[in-house]
């Protein structure tokens, strides 16, 4: 099978997301459907990965590529400065990997300043000025998380999903609780947005990735707005 030679992956919370370089991105549920989702392919050039699983799961991603290919890959690691962005926490390792390569993808793509959404197990928002620099963040459930934390800690059963999620108030619980999620990621959002407006008196490019992208775009009024699926598969090539 051809390919471009630079394998890329993804390790977030939940599953692994990879591609070549050049093509669309896949999903594997874990590391043994992706050795069989690759199967015989030829060796790659390089492996380029994004984890924030911890020390642990690089060691079994590195044994799984020496055994594979014989191959040593290349982690993402956060620095202070790099591809025109600029951290400002503490120590720069304490920022996740994942939120680092969207920065740096999501600056280049919005040439100005941005507003970085990625939404899947929880929902990060980052704030980049005209200058690179990193504003800050915020870190909150995703959607599905959301949902089922006050599921956990409340009395209140759902009835199977039927119909689609929206922000619009519900008129049964089913529907408040999962629009409820909803309405409650795009108001943080939207108020990570007007934040930017008032302190940098500027428009921010909102850049929306991550598995709930679609919706959330579906559901913001807010320009300019891109979508980008694969955000930190795209900061690989800038910060591996």
């Amino acid at each position: 099978m051809s390919h471009s030679g630079i394998l890329e992956i993804d390790a977030g919370n939940s599953s692994l997301k990879w591609r070549w370089r050049g093509a669309a991105a896949a999903s594997a549920a874990n590391l043994s459907r992706l050795d069989a989702d690759l199967g015989d392919t030829a060796s790659p050039e390089q492996v380029l990965i994004c984890s924030v699983r911890g020390a642990e799961f690089e060691a079994e991603l590195s044994a799984w590529l020496a055994r594979k290919w014989n191959l040593r890959p290349r982690f993402a690691r956060v620095r202070r400065e790099c591809g025109g962005v600029r951290i400002q926490y503490p120590d720069p390792v304490d920022l996740g990997a994942d939120r680092w390569l969207a920065m740096l993808a999501g600056y280049r793509r919005a040439r100005g300043g941005c507003l970085i959404v990625d939404s899947g197990t929880a929902l990060t928002i980052d704030m980049l000025n005209a200058d690179g620099l990193h504003l800050g963040g915020y870190i909150l459930p995703g959607l599905r998380v959301a949902q089922s934390g006050l599921l956990q800690n409340t009395g209140i059963v759902l009835p199977p999903e039927s119909g689609s999620v929206s922000s619009a108030p519900g008129n049964d619980t089913g529907v408040a609780v999962r629009n409820g999620a909803l309405f409650m990621l795009c108001s943080a959002i939207q108020a990570a947005a007007r934040r930017m407006a008032e302190e940098n008196r500027t428009d921010a490019t909102l850049i929306l990735s991550g598995g709930d992208a679609p919706l959330l775009r579906r559901e913001l009024e807010l320009e300019p707005m891109l979508l980008v699926p694969e955000l930190v598969l795209d900061g690989l090539a800038l910060g591996a």
